[in-house]
């Protein structure tokens, strides 16, 4: 072993757990129950998880990938570890894959905690490559619920990914440990040493892909679809008549008008609104990067979806699933549905709400100071008037009393004599009167 590939290996196994990508949770999203699916079907999970999407402690951790399994908004990425040892056993020269749990006695090739821990994307991959025995001898004993309820889940989706012939013609599941016989092929320790390096056939290459540190945060969840798209894009080329793969995407409906709510809302940036030269918008969703979550459903307010639909494609490449023509808001540009009121955007038709009933509120105030200045005139004309009817009546009365103070006064005296002093007294009698 090179060192190179040495270096890649260790750093592999540095990383024996999943990680998590918060931002893709379900339960940051709006309008939706709590999700604790991953904390339920671990064996551990109330000692990892404080509550689902944040961890608490991963030492208790055994990389089973359950969690990975049964998330449904793909936010869990399965370790670089898991991924390597999911995926080896394509690489083996057998034909068939058998695959089992730690409680089957058969000779299985991949063994895990539960079958339900290889995401159905990785079984997928695996019968591209292989054919699949799954062993289920021991389900029928198995008390865990969840774990069956989950396998059960996956078994539909690769029913509907692959439809039932090819299904069927992939895939054989075993009740009985007498069917379906392990005949395995015995591998010299350097052909072994080879296989556990991972070095004969992927090379460095892939061990360097799957490191922590180069992959980015949006891919980090889909290491197992990524697998699956490579794969049908090479029988695709190799084949003259490609197999259709049944994969489930949101059916847009024409109540969809370009808004973009959907394309922010999606975590894995699976799905783009593309502008076109002929001005109209197509919604591009890249089914490999999808995983079938659901979110960006939940934030259309316009009705613009009608559920996942199922298609069937040739890859997981890039698909058109609708085009509309855009209607923009005449203030600010922004697409607004056909049938908008005054052809404004919600937030502009508040804005333009909200700067009318300012502007009536203004016009009301300038008014209502306008009929109080006019009132506060009115008064002051009044009380003018007043103070001059007060004032003539003061004037009148004033001059009644002097006419009455006039007539009061004794008659005039006639001209050439003068009233006696006031002084004199009159002589008394039978006293002369002196001249």
């Amino acid at each position: 072993m090179g060192f190179f590939t040495r270096t890649a290996m260790d750093a592999l196994m540095k990383t024996s757990h999943p990680e998590i990508n918060r931002r893709q949770c379900w339960n940051l999203h709006p309008h939706r129950k709590p999700c604790t699916t991953c904390k339920d079907i671990c064996p551990y999970g109330e000692e990892i998880f404080t509550r689902p999407n944040l961890v608490k402690d991963w030492d208790p951790c055994t990389d089973c990938g359950l969690c990975v399994s049964a998330c449904r908004s793909g936010c869990i990425a399965p370790s670089p570890e898991q991924v390597q040892r999911d995926t080896a056993a394509a690489d083996t020269d057998n034909d068939t894959i058998w695959i089992g749990c730690e409680k089957s006695s058969r000779k299985n090739t991949v063994v895990r905690s539960c079958i339900c821990a290889l995401s159905w994307e990785a079984l997928a991959y695996l019968a591209l490559n292989k054919k699949i025995v799954l062993d289920l001898t021991p389900c029928g004993q198995c008390e865990n619920d969840l774990c069956a309820e989950q396998l059960r889940k996956e078994l539909t989706r690769l029913v509907d990914f692959f439809g039932q012939p090819m299904f069927e013609a992939r895939f054989s599941l075993a009740y009985e440990e007498k069917e379906y016989p392990y005949h395995v092929q015995e591998l010299t320790r350097r052909e072994m040493l080879e296989q556990v390096s991972h070095g004969s056939k992927s090379g460095t290459k892939k061990l360097l892909q799957m490191l922590p540190g180069l992959r980015s945060e949006e891919d980090s969840g889909v290491d197992f679809r990524l697998l699956l798209h490579q794969r049908t894009k090479q029988l695709k080329a190799a084949m003259e008549t490609p197999l259709q793969y049944g994969y489930y995407m949101p059916k847009f409906t024409d109540n969809c008008f370009g808004c973009g709510r959907c394309e922010k809302a999606c975590r894995a940036n699976a799905l783009k609104f593309e502008e076109m030269p002929n001005g109209q918008t197509r919604m591009v969703l890249t089914p490999w990067k999808c995983s079938e979550c659901g979110v960006c459903m939940n934030v259309c307010s316009n009705k613009g979806f009608d559920g996942m639909k199922l298609y069937q494609l040739t890859t997981l490449g890039p698909v058109v699933l609708y085009k509309c023509t855009k209607t923009l808001c005449k203030q600010c540009g922004k697409p607004i549905a056909p049938d908008s009121a005054e052809g404004l955007c919600s937030v502009c038709r508040i804005k333009a709400r909200t700067l009318k009933r300012q502007e009536e509120a203004r016009q009301r105030a300038e008014q209502l100071k306008a009929e109080r200045a006019a009132k506060a005139a009115e008064e002051a004309a009044k009380a003018a008037e007043n103070a001059v009817g007060t004032a003539a009546e003061a004037t009148a009365e004033a001059t009644a009393q002097t006419v009455e103070t006039a007539a009061a006064l004794p008659e005039t005296i006639p001209a050439g004599q003068s009233a006696a002093p006031a002084n004199v007294t009159a002589p008394a009698l039978g006293e002369p009167v002196s001249e």
